[in-house]
């Protein structure tokens, strides 16, 4: 392009050929009269005059040039900026081929389809890029160099690097592009990606012949079509329904009067469902479901049952709803339904029945098979397992149970001798005790024998056959033990006196001191031992009241601070200032704490301390007073702990055995419960309850509580 004079340089021009021209003029009217010279001199002023005004218009000229070339490079730059832009978001592949046919220029979606960067296309020919894709390209490119009519593939399959191995199909058309006086510059080409709209055709193609070979396979035929305005339109149904009805196919093609489903699409329902089923189909809301049962006339004049399952559409383009719906014979299942039912209803009662009465029985009773299956139980079974049915087990394996142990041993037994047993069986644990029985029972023909469990609870029983025994031995005892300390008290009296009378008369002799010490220690022991004697031995007869049982329980402490003190012991007692009121005899009581709380002084070795607590409680469904005194000693050992309420059981040295004894008498006459043990964190733990009077009387007995 050529370069126009600098602004500088033509204002320069200008500026020089006006001052000469100035100068010239000048000149000339001065020497007006001069002759030719003058007046060449005034027509070079002239031109030069004429020059700078040129120079002046030829300055705007280049300028309005310039602004006119700049405006034209922006416009040209903003096209080919927008060009570039598109070519690189649309999903259609561009490519622009010289009259070579080599890639001038290739957009994104065209790079990504054949699998290159666009880099690795121009220049390039398409055989050179492609080679399979180029010879299918290359004839269709020239047919469109020499044509201006554009040229198109509605079907081009192609494999590129893109998808290795995998056939591609694409849509191309091809046009020839032309240059300013008409001249040919090449061709563009543009393609798009029909893979996955023909795999979705071909798949649509598989689905329609499988689901025609489905629907007519078949026992059940379908119908659908379209509601608009709670109407059924454009119905259609499958080949089927003459297999069901018996009504030809051909009589559901015709529409309706009114442009609804043919008539016989509700004529044939019978009329006791027929508005129940037009009523819930018309009306289906899109995307919902529907399904009822109902019976069909058929062309026959049978009567069929079957069922109807139909499901909306959601809206579509034209707020329209499809609707389909399965139609199935079920005629042979509401018969069998209904048979059922009646023998269901029939089994049900007696079973009902027979689980009354069965339940009915208090004692539990399994039936087991001569497997040792557990096969029924009754409801008292149930609640000996804890609540869990172990119904089709077998007994080893079902929960456990303190019957599990011997009814184990009992079938065992049955099964050698096909007769009965009974068993008493002890749980270890609850100290709960019943008798088991059980017989064999052989069915009609021998075959499926059973065995038959019954377990029979005699706890109680046997807790009373003990009261009663103890309480008769406890009173012959007790009758012979206050009659013995009655005869015992006048000669121990005797003896005390005497020892007086010795030690006052005979008191300054040193040497016979120790013998008086040791006479008045074995008189003070055995007025003790007396003393306890008629504790245990007293009839049951005081003062009862209802009251709270803390004073009693401070008075004991009181009463046994001295000898804490003299052991080392320390005594920490925690006793709530409101408990439950109890009925009691706070004399017989006192001695109870009491007697508790000097063992525990006298079982605890110098430093340690004796801990009491008391609070209210439940258990058994019932309130109690519970006092719990710990030692700080070794506490019992296990072979003692059953024979500590024992009278004359002792393992203290100088200790008379009755001390507990009476304890667990004074309590038993209360009520109460008495429980030994050992505290995790050692030393021994007695606990005491007392009823509350305000708490009904407990179900469960004293004895089971106390173990």
């Amino acid at each position: 392009m050529q370069e126009f004079p600098s602004r500088r340089q033509l204002l320069l021009a200008v500026l020089t050929a006006t001052v000469l021209a100035m100068l010239i003029e000048w000149a000339w009217w001065s020497t007006r009269a001069a002759g030719p010279l003058p007046r060449i001199l005034g027509t070079a002023a002239l031109v030069l005059v004429t020059t700078g005004t040129l120079a002046l218009l030829l300055v705007h000229s280049r300028e309005r040039a310039r602004g006119e070339r700049d405006a034209a490079l922006r416009s040209a730059g903003d096209a080919s900026a927008l060009r570039e832009a598109f070519m690189d978001v649309t999903p259609v592949g561009f490519a622009f081929f010289d009259r070579d046919l080599r890639y001038v220029h290739v957009n994104a979606a065209l790079a990504a389809m054949n699998g290159l960067r666009p880099a690795d296309h121009l220049g390039r020919r398409v055989t050179e890029v492609l080679p399979e894709l180029g010879r299918l390209l290359e004839p269709r490119l020239r047919r469109a160099l020499d044509t201006d009519t554009p040229v198109q593939d509605t079907l081009l399959q192609v494999e590129t690097p893109a998808a290795p191995g995998e056939p591609r199909f694409w849509f191309g058309s091809y046009s020839r592009v032309r240059g300013a006086g008409g001249k040919v510059l090449g061709v563009i080409a543009a393609l798009s990606e029909l893979t996955e709209r023909m795999r979705a055709e071909q798949s649509l193609q598989e689905h329609e012949g499988r689901l025609d070979v489905l629907t007519r396979s078949l026992p059940d035929y379908l119908w659908g079509g379209k509601l608009r305005g709670g109407v059924l339109r454009d119905f259609y149904c499958t080949p089927v329904i003459e297999r069901t009805t018996g009504y030809p196919a051909s009589a559901f093609t015709a529409p309706g009067p009114d442009g609804g489903p043919p008539p016989l699409w509700s004529d044939m329902v019978h009329p006791e469902d027929r508005a129940r089923y037009r009523a819930r189909l018309e009306s289906l809301a899109p995307g919902a479901e529907a399904e009822l049962e109902h019976r069909l006339i058929c062309a026959d004049g049978r009567v069929r049952w079957v069922r109807s399952r139909a499901a909306a559409s959601a809206l579509d383009s034209q707020h329209e709803v499809h609707v389909g719906c399965v139609v199935t014979d079920i005629t042979d299942r509401r018969l069998a339904d209904d048979l059922r039912q009646r023998l269901h209803d029939s089994f049900r009662r007696s079973a009902q029945e027979w689980r009354r009465t069965f339940d009915a029985v208090s004692s539990p009773l399994l039936v087991l098979g001569a497997d040792g299956v557990v096969h029924r139980l009754n409801a008292a079974a149930i609640a000996l397992f804890e609540g869990a049915d172990p119904s089709g087990q077998p007994l080893v394996t079902a929960p456990h149970t303190p019957l599990r142990p011997g009814a184990l041993l009992l079938v065992e037994e049955l099964r050698r001798t096909h007769g009965s047993a009974t068993r008493e069986v002890t749980d270890p644990q609850s100290r709960r005790t019943w008798e088991v029985s059980a017989a064999w029972v052989d069915e009609a023909g021998g075959e499926d024998s059973r065995i038959i469990l019954v377990a029979t609870e005699v706890t109680h029983l046997l807790e009373l056959q003990a009261s009663l025994r103890r309480s008769e031995t406890m009173a012959a005892m007790g009758a012979i033990v206050a009659g013995v300390a009655h005869e015992v008290r006048n000669p121990l009296f005797s003896i005390s006196a005497v020892v007086d009378a010795v030690e006052a008369t005979f008191g300054a002799r040193a040497e016979l001191k120790p013998y008086v010490d040791v006479l008045r220690g074995e008189v003070k022991r055995l007025n003790h031992l007396t003393q306890e004697l008629f504790e245990y031995g007293r009839p049951t007869r005081g003062e009862w009241v209802q009251g709270p049982v803390r004073p009693v329980v401070e008075d004991a402490l009181s009463a046994c601070a001295l000898a804490g003190e003299q052991a080392g012991v320390s005594v920490v007692s925690q006793l709530p200032a409101e408990l439950p009121r109890v009925r009691m005899d706070s004399r017989r009581l006192f001695h109870v704490f009491r007697n508790v709380l000097e063992n525990a002084v006298q079982h605890s070795p110098p430093g340690t301390h004796v801990h009491v607590a008391m609070e209210a409680v439940v258990e058994a469904g019932r309130e109690w007073v519970r006092c719990t005194v710990r030692d700080g000693g070794p506490g019992f050992r296990e072979e003692d702990l059953p024979h500590v309420f024992e009278p004359f059981f002792s393992k203290r040295r100088g200790g008379t055995g009755l001390g507990l004894s009476i304890v667990q008498r004074i309590l038993e006459e209360h009520q109460g419960v008495i429980r030994l043990g050992n505290h995790s964190a050692g030393g021994a733990e007695v606990t005491l309850l007392l009823p509350a009077v305000s708490s009904p009387p407990a179900v469960q007995s004293v004895d089971s509580l106390a173990s």
